[in-house]
């Protein structure tokens, strides 16, 4: 294959329509019955969408930190 070949390809996977996403809504969580239906529906949103997860804890986390010392300085 030559180098112009390759070139060619490169620009060719440039417009190739990518995959849409896979979303879980919010909503399954409320559906699950059972603590260890919430669990598999969890550990399924993460194994999918694992940058997503990793920012809904960060933010949860940050929340949990302003809460925090606004207890604090009320106190």
């Amino acid at each position: 294959m030559s180098d112009d070949d390759k070139d060619i390809k490169l620009d060719l996977n440039k417009f190739k329509p990518k995959k849409p996403k896979i979303t879980v809504p919010a909503e399954f969580l409320d559906g699950a019955k059972s603590y260890e239906d919430k669990l598999v529906l969890v550990k399924i949103l993460t194994e999918k969408e694992l940058h997503r997860s990793v920012l809904m804890f960060k933010k949860m986390i940050a929340q949990g930190m302003r809460e925090e010392k606004l207890k604090k300085g009320l106190k």
